[in-house]
């Protein structure tokens, strides 16, 4: 209830105790049950949170729970819907999963390339048609660069004036995010020299995650002028040795990867990296022929495994999509059939209503003033035939009774205790005995409870 918890629901399958952020619930099974309250709830959750008061700690009080409007269909039909709603989202989550497994495939697939990439397998055949024997050497980082050069201090403002300076979240192995920006005002000299352009390196200093420190991005075509803060470093490769696109390869497979995280070191809960160790990280490197062939295939496979990624996103919004349709649906009164036989909600209300007026009203007065009897019998316990014990004289004639009023009240509001009988009966407890004995005679009561069974056992 409270919370970015708030208005999640589950069913207790097992005791539990719960603590004050928790409310508890019992279903009454007369009315619904606790798969189809549950799958309702569920589909309320943004309703709930639009709803909570308080500030960081939003919440939602039992009042206005017990206070939230319940489609309510008939019950048999509540247990139609739940249990096609417990297969069907299922068959969701199913999907789901599977679509969860295909991005770790995708990723899989990107290091493999990488690795073949970096290890010579990429290009083998390449080589072997060509016949060349070039072996590849392994450099250090600092072997191939003509410059490293941190970034920028002073703080940036959110706003312009002022020229455009990436955040440290927006490099990414392999990507740059150039919308992910801030302002920085500088003079001539100052953009001069921290200026990205085509084919500059990218390594991040410093991040509060591991796998987010030391990655490597190539700055490609960029529409506007951006500078770098000093979270941030900028390489440039040496031209003759290296290619940017290749560097940025090997930087991404796990072999140099591993080197990377060696290198980090911790302070005041940061994460970093120095140029230094940078410059030192190793890895396989290929004539420049070879290079430029390996970007080549590395490029045409990213770009398949981009289409892919961008199909299994498209998949997955269309699988979010689904489980809150299948719940709107389900509460519009259109996922399952509907039964004309099936008693109405508002009837079975009704009854149950009735039933509970009838008990709350057992043990009061009669409306002649006379004091009910301590107990009387039960019409579905033995001895009910025997004979009553005698009563006294009603001071005045009795009105009428229908022959089956008794069995009506069974029949209308279910089984119901000695005393709830005599209050709904609203007869004196001498009449209501001879009432009694009359409809146990005439059968009518057995099969007003016969029935009521029977609809138990069916519902």
């Amino acid at each position: 209830m409270y919370g970015a918890t708030i208005g999640k629901v589950s069913i207790l399958g097992i005791p539990a105790a719960t603590n004050q952020a928790c409310a508890v619930a019992e279903v009454d099974e007369r009315i619904t049950t606790s798969d189809f309250l549950f799958h309702y709830l569920s589909s309320q959750r943004d309703q709930f949170a639009q709803a909570g008061k308080g500030g960081a700690q939003p919440n939602i009080s039992q009042g206005l729970l017990k206070s939230w409007p319940l489609p309510l269909p008939p019950l048999n039909e509540q247990r139609r819907i739940a249990a096609k709603l417990d297969t069907t989202l299922a068959a969701v989550e199913s999907c789901r999963q599977r679509l969860d497994g295909v991005a770790e495939l995708l990723k899989r697939f990107r290091q493999a390339v990488l690795a073949a990439a970096t290890s010579g397998e990429l290009t083998r055949e390449w080589r072997e048609e060509r016949s060349k024997q070039d072996l590849m050497e392994n450099v250090s980082l600092g072997e191939v660069i003509l410059e490293m050069r941190n970034g920028l201090s002073p703080k940036p403002s959110m706003s312009p004036p002022g020229i455009k300076i990436l955040r440290i979240g927006a490099v990414r192995s392999g990507s740059i995010d150039w919308e992910d920006h801030r302002y920085l005002e500088l003079s001539a000299q100052e953009v001069k020299s921290f200026r990205l352009q085509v084919d500059d390196l990218i390594f991040t200093r410093y991040n509060g995650t591991l796998e987010f420190v030391g990655v490597c991005a190539r700055v490609g075509e960029v529409s506007d002028e951006y500078v770098y803060p000093d979270k941030l470093i900028r390489a440039r490769c040496d031209p003759g040795k290296a290619l940017p696109a290749y560097v940025e390869i090997a930087f991404g497979a796990d072999s140099v990867r591993s080197q990377v995280e060696g290198c980090v070191k911790s302070s005041a809960g940061q994460k970093g990296i120095s140029g230094g160790d940078l410059k030192g990280i190793r890895f396989s490197l290929p004539s420049i022929e070879e290079q430029q062939e390996i970007v080549r295939r590395a490029q045409e496979l990213f770009t398949l495994a981009d289409q892919l990624e961008a199909r299994l996103h498209s998949a997955r919004r269309v699988v979010d999509r689904l489980t809150p349709a299948l719940l709107a649906k389900a509460f519009r009164g259109e996922l399952v059939p509907q039964d004309p036989s099936d008693e109405p909600a508002s009837a079975l209300l009704e009854r149950i209503r009735a039933a509970r007026q009838a008990q709350a009203g057992a043990g009061k007065p009669s409306r002649r003033g006379r004091k009910q009897a301590a107990a009387h019998p039960d019409p579905t316990s033995p001895g009910l035939d025997s004979k009553p014990a005698a009563v006294a004289s009603d001071p005045v004639p009795p009105d009428p009774v229908p022959p089956d009023q008794i069995a009506q009240i069974l029949q209308e509001c279910g089984p119901l205790s000695e005393k709830a009988r005599l209050a709904a009966s609203e007869l004196e407890p001498g009449r209501f005995i001879r009432q009694l004995q009359l409809e146990l005679q005439a059968g009518t009561i057995r099969e007003a409870l016969e029935e009521g069974e029977r609809e138990l056992v069916g519902g």
